[in-house]
């Protein structure tokens, strides 16, 4: 096992090994597969494969700035979908804890603690002051 082990390091060397895009080929590929298997779809299949095939081609390739360039671009390209989407998640998350309004001045979200009664809320931003029961 530890030959094997030292057989996989050694060809590893100067390869580009597995990223964010990378896995995001390789699982997503995978659930296209199994997807397309359970429901009998054969060009969709393809696709899957040929996404499993690209990320592997992606994992081992030599050429590294190449990889890290297009692991790059696919990283900003998702950047706001994960930002909103981890916006979303910590909001309903802290909904039990945390009341959110908006400053009727200039719009900024703002956070206030639940459960206070009627309290003034003043804005970090615009310093606009506001009254509204949490």
């Amino acid at each position: 096992m530890r030959k094997f082990k030292t057989y996989i390091q050694k060809f590893m060397i100067g390869r580009y090994g597995v990223d964010k895009l990378s896995t995001y080929l390789l699982y997503g590929g995978l659930a296209v597969v199994v997807l397309a298997n359970l429901f009998n779809w054969s060009i969709i299949s393809l696709l899957g494969w040929a996404a499993i095939i690209l990320g592997y081609y992606r994992t081992f390739s030599r050429n590294r700035t190449k990889r890290y360039q297009e692991n790059q671009k696919f990283l900003a390209s998702t950047r706001q979908f994960t930002r909103s989407w981890n916006q979303k998640r910590n909001k309903f998350l802290q909904r039990k804890v945390y009341k959110y309004y908006a400053c009727p001045n200039c719009h900024k979200k703002l956070r206030v603690p639940r459960n206070k009664g009627k309290i003034s809320i003043k804005c970090p931003h615009c310093k606009d002051q506001f009254i509204k029961k949490t």
